[in-house]
């Protein structure tokens, strides 16, 4: 048990911008990186020279615990934010993007989303985000490889004032390699998170 609580935090916050739009108005957007899936360090529970290496397996699930509430925490801010800009002007564009380290369905993005599925509340429909990457075929849909499985973990997000305009997406994931090879930093000099492109019109 721990004697007394610790202050507990995320490093990464929210960049968020209005441009003005020639013709089209103010669009608003939100840039994120969401805390990463490793495991938050634990005093004591970390080997002392080997790196990622852990002294016990509880310890390891500590971290991950840590690092989930980082993530969910940022995404619960990203939520509030999304719904202050939704009372100010309920048509508002916006383009919610970056890498989530989460897929869409993961508690992240979901709590991001706002669904009405997940609401239960058809008056907020107009608060809801939709990722453009649900018109890319699914075998086509991952900007991210690891440990041989493809994931999506780069988004684009977006108003349904936006969506209007919406003409579709494409992940440049062709030279992707899987970050969990050995030395995989120094093999690949590219980036292990592919682009991901959105396009629209007026």
């Amino acid at each position: 048990p721990q004697p007394e609580a610790r202050e507990f935090g995320w490093e990464r916050p929210i960049q968020h911008v209005t441009i003005d739009l020639p013709d089209v108005g103010p669009l608003h957007v939100i840039n994120l990186h969401l805390k990463s899936k490793l495991p938050t360090p634990v005093p004591g529970q970390r080997h002392p020279e080997v790196r990622w290496k852990w002294l016990s397996a509880a310890g390891w699930a500590e971290g991950y615990f840590l690092s989930s509430v980082k993530r969910v925490g940022q995404a619960m801010q990203t939520r509030r934010l999304l719904d202050t800009i939704f009372a100010a002007d309920r048509d508002a564009r916006i383009a919610l993007c970056g890498d989530l380290n989460a897929d869409l369905d993961d508690v992240p993005v979901l709590a991001i989303r706002g669904r009405v599925e997940e609401t239960q509340n058809p008056e907020l429909a107009h608060t809801v985000i939709h990722p453009c990457e649900q018109s890319i075929p699914e075998q086509a849909r991952f900007s991210h490889y690891h440990h041989g499985q493809r994931n999506m973990l780069d988004h684009i997000l977006v108003s349904r004032t936006l969506l209007r305009g919406y003409q579709g997406s494409e992940i440049f994931n062709e030279f992707l390699h899987d970050e969990s090879v050995a030395h995989a930093n120094k093999l690949y000099p590219e980036p292990d998170h592919a682009p991901v492109v959105a396009q629209f019109t007026a």
